[in-house]
């Protein structure tokens, strides 16, 4: 009797290998590695591109500032060797206020672009807040060396001078950013403060504030009149007037913490306090986006890109 052969079960008869598919993308990504471009491995990846897109979107609304940093956080992790990326976080921690995070994302682009400017200045705006003025100073050093023709670095390197008590190297900072950019009113009011501290300075201090007031008469703003009548004086040893000891004194506006992001109407100086008596630590410009921390009076509390407090007029922004 023949013997049939056994039957193989059909679940594990074996099959041919099938050509393994791949995707437009990976091919583009192969291609892309080879020439040292930004994409992001994966068939449904963005590019680096297109995350710093959506991130700088995102940097547009206070709301969505965590939003913002996922987006550049990706982008990161896909090209952890681009400046750019670094660039965006760096800027990002420093609108939160959040300085020490700040801070290695600035180093990083320092190590892979060591010619960067912004990247010094932005390291000096840190030290400078912590208190650390030669580290401050060095980095404001460096961001003028590289961009020497840049009054901007030049105005800010004088200013931390004049803060580090540093009277002359300042001064001759000051007056380069002014040589410059002839027309800069924060150069000349910078240097009209510093004058108006010099023995003999007083009338080229006052030249100098003439001519902040023909550029940025905003710059020099008068502050805003007491709602109080002052009292009058009275003889010498003579006890106050009734009327004048009843006098109640000048209330201060109640500051009320705000968490918001205004476009700006106009151009503004930015002060140290409500009041711009106080003196100006920077400026802000009409059709930019500001990040604003609360409002007291007729003045809102704004946080600056660099990290810098002041407060700005309320009719500079919408």
């Amino acid at each position: 009797m023949e013997r049939k052969q056994p039957t193989v079960p059909r679940f594990i008869r074996p099959r041919l290998a099938r050509p393994r598919l791949i995707c437009a993308r990976t091919l583009a990504l192969a291609a892309a590695a080879a020439l040292g471009l930004g994409l992001i491995a994966g068939c449904h990846g963005e590019s680096v591109d297109d995350y710093l897109s959506a991130g700088d979107a995102a940097m547009q609304n206070i709301q969505l500032l965590p939003q913002a940093e996922q987006d550049y956080q990706a982008a990161a992790k896909a090209a952890p060797d681009d400046p750019r990326v670094h660039v965006a976080l760096g800027n990002l921690y420093l609108l939160e206020q959040k300085p020490s995070l700040a801070q290695p994302e600035f180093m990083r682009v320092l190590e892979l672009q060591p010619d960067n400017a912004a990247a010094h200045s932005a390291l000096g705006a840190i030290y400078k807040s912590e208190g650390q003025m030669g580290a401050a100073e060095e980095q404001y050093r460096a961001a003028v060396a590289l961009k020497p023709a840049d009054p901007a670095y030049r105005l800010l390197l004088g200013k931390l001078l004049v803060k580090a008590n540093k009277p002359g190297w300042a001064e001759m900072e000051l007056r380069t950013a002014i040589g410059l950019q002839p027309k800069n009113a924060q150069a000349h009011l910078a240097l009209a403060n510093l004058l108006n501290a010099t023995p003999n300075g007083q009338a080229e201090a006052d030249a100098e504030k003439a001519e902040v007031r023909a550029l940025d008469p905003n710059l020099l703003a008068a502050p805003p009149p007491s709602t109080v009548a002052p009292a009058a004086a009275a003889a010498p040893g003579a006890a106050p007037s009734a009327e004048a000891a009843a006098a109640p004194a000048a209330r201060t506006p109640k500051f009320k913490p705000l968490n918001r992001k205004f476009r700006l109407t106009k151009n503004s100086a930015v002060y140290q306090g409500a009041d711009s008596s106080t003196g100006m630590v920077g400026q802000v410009h009409r059709g930019h986006f500001v990040h604003v921390t609360g409002i007291q009076g007729d003045w809102l509390q704004v946080t600056l890109r660099n990290g810098t407090v002041g407060f700005i007029p309320v009719t500079a922004a919408e």
